[in-house]
């Protein structure tokens, strides 16, 4: 597979979200803030079909009010035995990697380094470092690791960085959040636990408008993954994410957010169909209301039964 130089794919638009490193290589993210670096995250994996790999040390319960799950493969490491997680091990880590690199093309960003060095030593890490640098040689992936700044001596500071030189977060591809945002999110954006309906689906619900004063980038990231919670498609909003102007972002998200409110009436209705004993028409148009497509044919069949 041919790369260009300044690491994209030919013919693909995987480079309009990272430019700013080469593929084929590994690099140090210094930690700064956890939001930081899911932000980073969650925004390119809205601009690329390749592939997105994340070791954490969060929990997907923690990670989903963050980034999209769907389109971002997780994994929580820990010492627990549970699904999605991946052990503090060289071993299990070097082979996540080396799989993925040898099948796939992409990036991924790996947490933990500071627990594995804990665990195995300086030594074993970075000879793990170098085997990974090994096997990206020519392939369309980049390896991004975050570690702590207190984690390295003079000399390992020198030898980590020899093999994995330090990269920032480029400031263009994050929106720092101000005290003012933080109080419009949390008055728009309220926390809550899903309801489910009687079917098992997650029960649709009413959310405030955001208004055009309180629109910006940041609340409508927060409102989207907030509707994909619910088990809605509104992949038509993310075009909004990367306007320049916040005025057609903010069209595109009315247009949705009208379609959504449509969608919540919707499936309102068809839990009195449902009590009314139509539980396979209900599935059916449930699947299409969550898809936010064929509404009015929706409508009208629920009018016919009702």
């Amino acid at each position: 597979m041919d790369l260009n130089l300044h690491g994209y794919i030919v013919g693909g638009y995987f480079m309009r979200a990272i430019k700013h490193f080469e593929f084929g290589q590994t690099y140090t993210l210094h930690h700064e803030s956890d939001s930081k670096i899911l932000a980073y995250i969650d925004k390119i994996s809205l601009t690329t079909d390749d592939h997105i790999l994340y070791v954490s040390r969060l929990p997907q319960r923690r990670l989903v009010e963050h980034i999209d799950l769907d389109k971002i493969e997780a994994y929580w490491m820990t010492t627990q035995d549970v699904a999605g997680s991946i052990q503090p091990s060289i071993d299990q880590l070097f082979g996540l990697l080396s799989s993925r690199i040898e099948n796939h093309s992409g990036v991924a960003v790996i947490e933990g380094t500071e627990w594995l060095i804990s665990l195995h030593g300086f030594s074993e890490v970075l000879r793990m470092l170098m085997k990974i640098k090994d096997t990206l040689h020519r392939k369309p992936w980049s390896v991004i690791f975050v570690v702590s700044n207190a984690i390295f001596g003079e000399i390992e500071y020198a030898k980590w960085h020899r093999e994995s030189p330090r990269w920032h977060i480029p400031e263009t591809e994050t929106e720092i959040i101000q005290d003012s945002d933080n109080d419009v999110i949390n008055n728009i954006i309220p926390t809550h636990d899903e309801e489910i309906n009687t079917d098992g689906n997650t029960k649709l619900a009413f959310l405030i408008r955001i208004p055009r004063e309180g629109y910006s980038k940041e609340v409508l990231r927060k409102r989207i993954m907030q509707w994909r919670r619910m088990g809605l498609d509104v992949s038509s909003a993310e075009p909004a994410l990367f306007q320049d102007s916040d005025d057609l972002g903010y069209e595109i998200y009315k247009s949705v957010e009208d379609k959504v409110r449509k969608a919540v009436e919707l499936d309102n209705r068809l839990d009195l169909l449902l009590e009314r004993g139509w539980r396979s028409d209900v599935t059916k148009m449930r699947f299409r209301v969550r898809q936010l497509t064929g509404l009015a044919e929706v409508e009208s069949r629920i009018n016919e039964l009702i």
